[in-house]
């Protein structure tokens, strides 16, 4: 009878050990997708390229940023108004395991980019890792929040990931959203 005690109790530690670190892990996924919340809404973008075969351009576009029924992942739908900036499609989440943020973007041109990202004070950083066997170079995203309204990016490769180039830089504006006037209101 002491041992079934002994491990009933040693059971019950368990379960409140993991439904302790769950809660822990729930928490922390729920502030870190919270922070996803800067993104949603409809952004319009301007970006300047600055290494290019068509020299120093500016490219703009327009980004429509909700959440996915659950509030788990974040989709992007992107349209650049030039075939230089092209449609495309991003999901963003949060990696509890991996304690990461993650990018998933995917052009109209079929490239494809996997991004791990982190959040401190008010910037995003996003790099990519090329894949195992693959030559190609590593990418980097940098997003500083400079408002609730407004952000600034850069877009950076680097062979090695070391001695980063800019690729272009840009600016990001929310487009601010109208409420509808009750036309009860109105008379």
């Amino acid at each position: 009878m002491a041992r079934r005690t002994r491990v009933s109790r040693i059971l019950l530690a368990a379960m409140v050990v993991s439904s302790f670190a769950a809660a822990q892990t729930t928490e922390t996924s729920s502030a870190a997708l919270e922070k996803l919340n800067y993104f949603v809404g409809t952004w319009t973008l301007e970006v300047h390229m600055k290494i290019s075969p068509f020299g120093s351009r500016a490219f703009f576009g327009i980004e429509h940023n909700e959440w996915m029924p659950g509030g788990f992942l974040l989709v992007s739908r992107q349209d650049g108004e030039t075939a230089a900036a092209s449609a495309g499609l991003a999901v963003m989440a949060y990696n509890t395991q991996e304690k990461s943020y993650t990018y998933h973007v995917v052009k109209d041109t079929g490239e494809a980019e996997d991004l791990k990202g982190s959040f401190a004070g008010d910037t995003w950083t996003w790099t990519s890792s090329p894949a195992a066997g693959k030559r190609a170079p590593q990418s980097r995203l940098i997003v500083q929040e400079i408002s609730p309204a407004s952000y600034t990016l850069k877009f950076e490769t680097s062979p090695e990931g070391r001695d980063w180039s800019t690729v272009m830089e840009g600016k990001a504006v929310k487009v601010a959203t109208r409420s509808r006037q009750d036309v009860a209101f109105l008379r």
